[in-house]
């Protein structure tokens, strides 16, 4: 808190409506949309009427306004460095801002940097070390010729960026390519795009995957661009993003050439390209567009790609995008499926939405966390160059990294089994270029696992040797015979009843022994047949069994696993 003249300077406690009403109201009245901020401070009079306000985003501070009154005063200086002593207590060492030209020598007085400006915005930062590091970094990869860049958000890699990439690398002595870093409206994550832009380029000597830059088409330099609409602040962010690259990034790679694809139907895209042809050249920056590329008539477009990935449409998602894309896609569907066994409720004794069944030990956000956590590993394990050897290797590291995000607590590691060999398979069908069907990605799976060694000390070996119950291993040489034949069930919970009425549940037999494992088993297929006859009473049947199950202690996670495997295969099957 900082009190002067009569004002105080405290924090604005965003999670009351009315606080954040009272917020947002000042901005519109400067010509600002309030926008997301983790923090934020506001100037109070003696009479409590809000007067000024900034916020703090990420990194980024954002929304800076002061009535009219005020904005030849230190009150500003006051909030910044509030918000510059908030950021360091979380171990924000670079703080940025975007913000109008009028600002600028506020912030200047702070030892903020110029970055950049655009048409009324400009770019500053509180380490002025930090965009020198990163230049220095680019000019390691500088190479004598004509050199040329792509910045590319690869949300996923398609086929059609890649005729981008391959098309402007004939063009050039040496093409450098810089993915857009990171933004909450991303599908999929900067490690993921920037691996299949890695391994779409093997081989392309020369052609350099650069490390993301936030100088470039970032939430800093241009927010409106993950928003997708053209606003009135978009020349500013366009412009303001062009300048950092021609002040900066093209100078430290030696960059005299920019390339870009065509855009027929995104309208800020297109804007921007605009933008890019009447400032770049010039600055020494020629700009060539390569017409994009088209399949059966029509233009290849990564949200396009996405938008078949939300309706579950995988194999024709598929169809657009190299091989090289695939481990992202594949483990965006695996943990989609474990996200969807989780969702699934009623469950007898296990984990779901309402409860957390038979456990003490996890509960619904530990199992989203899990699911979350492993999905790299799931990329990881998509890798069709990888050896049964390799694969195993990554297997542990998968469920370290689960016990790590779990805090000890086994969520999914017959998952990281079962799904990793499924989407293993399913890699290597692709690189062949073969079709995913379910007989194939099966084969694989039985492939593959006739090279894993013998688990000991697992419950599953435990159960195995005491009880003489197949293990996980045996029935993955079978290649899941369970978790396919299900998919043929109408739904998820009757799918879930014809596992749990087959399966030999090493969890069931751990945990209560081979005379509940045999009950739970008659149990699941009445209650299945009554499925076929009467499903509405279905439900309330559930409810009571996991409420029983969970009195008793009775978990059936293998089914668990074995219906996340279903959803799975079928989803990539498109079945």
């Amino acid at each position: 808190m900082d009190t002067f003249s009569g004002l105080e300077v405290r924090e604005i406690p965003l999670s009351l409506a009315f606080a954040r009403r009272k917020r947002d109201d000042l901005l519109r009245s400067c010509g600002l949309e309030p926008g997301e901020a983790d923090y934020a401070l506001g100037v109070y009079d003696s009479e409590e009427r809000l007067l000024g306000t900034a916020s703090l985003d990420g990194d980024t501070i954002k929304g800076v306004c002061l009535a009219p009154e005020l904005r030849d005063s230190a009150v500003t200086g006051s909030l910044v460095t509030g918000l510059l002593a908030h950021a360091n207590a979380r171990g924000i060492s670079n703080v940025r801002v975007f913000t109008k030209p009028e600002y600028e020598p506020v912030f200047r007085s702070l030892s903020f940097s110029l970055v950049g400006q655009g048409a009324g915005a400009v770019l500053l930062e509180s380490d002025a070390g930090a965009l020198k590091k990163l230049k220095s970094a680019y000019s390691a990869h500088k190479v004598s010729g004509r050199s040329g860049a792509i910045v590319m958000n690869v949300n996923p890699l398609t086929r059609g960026h890649l005729y981008l990439i391959e098309s402007a690398a004939e063009q050039v002595d040496h093409l450098f390519i810089i993915p857009v870093g990171d933004n909450p409206r991303t599908m999929f994550t900067l490690a993921e795009r920037a691996a299949a832009l890695k391994r779409a380029t093997t081989g392309m000597e020369n052609v350099t995957v650069l490390e993301s830059s936030p100088y470039c088409i970032s939430a800093a330099t241009f927010p409106t661009y993950f928003i997708k609409e053209v606003t009135d602040q978009t020349r500013a962010h366009c412009t303001l993003d062009l300048d950092i690259f021609a002040r900066h990034i093209a100078p430290s790679l030696g960059v005299t050439v920019r390339f870009a694809g065509t855009e027929p139907k995104d309208e800020l895209t297109r804007t921007y390209n605009a933008a890019m042809k009447e400032l770049l050249p010039a600055r020494g920056i020629e700009v060539v567009e390569i017409e994009r590329l088209k399949d059966n008539g029509e233009w290849i477009s990564a949200s396009n790609v996405r938008k078949l990935i939300g309706k579950r449409h995988i194999a024709e998602a598929l169809s657009l995008v190299p091989v090289a894309s695939a481990p992202m896609i594949l483990s965006k569907v695996a943990e989609q499926a474990l996200l969807d066994e989780v969702n699934l409720t009623p469950k007898p004794g296990l984990v779901d939405r309402d409860n957390s069944g038979a456990h003490t030990d996890m509960d619904y956000a530990l199992m989203c966390r899990s699911a979350e956590t492993l999905r790299p590993w799931y990329a990881k394990l998509a890798d069709p160059t990888l050896s049964v050897k390799e694969l195993q290797q990554v297997g542990i590291d998968a469920e370290k990294a689960m016990l790590a995000a779990t805090g000890g607590v086994n969520t999914h590691r017959g998952a990281i089994f079962s799904l990793g060999l499924a989407v293993a398979s399913a890699s290597r069908l692709l690189q062949k270029g073969e079709p995913l069907t379910a007989d194939a990605i099966q084969q694989g799976i039985k492939e593959l696992a006739s090279g894993f060694p013998r688990p000991e000390g697992t419950h599953g070996h435990g159960v195995c040797t005491k009880y003489g119950v197949p293990t996980a291993l045996d029935s993955a040489l079978q290649g899941f015979p369970l978790a396919f034949e299900a998919a043929r069930c109408p739904n998820l919970h009757s799918r879930l009843l014809y596992i749990m009425s087959r399966l030999h549940d090493s969890n069931v037999y751990h945990r209560c022994g081979p005379e509940v494992a045999s009950e739970v088993r008659s149990r699941a297929a009445e209650l299945l047949d009554q499925y076929g006859k009467d499903p509405a009473t279905v439900t309330a049947r559930l409810q009571e069994l996991d409420r029983e199950f969970t009195a008793r202690n009775i978990s059936p996670g293998g089914a668990a696993d074995m219906l996340a495997l279903s959803i799975l295969i079928t989803t990539i099957t498109n079945n």
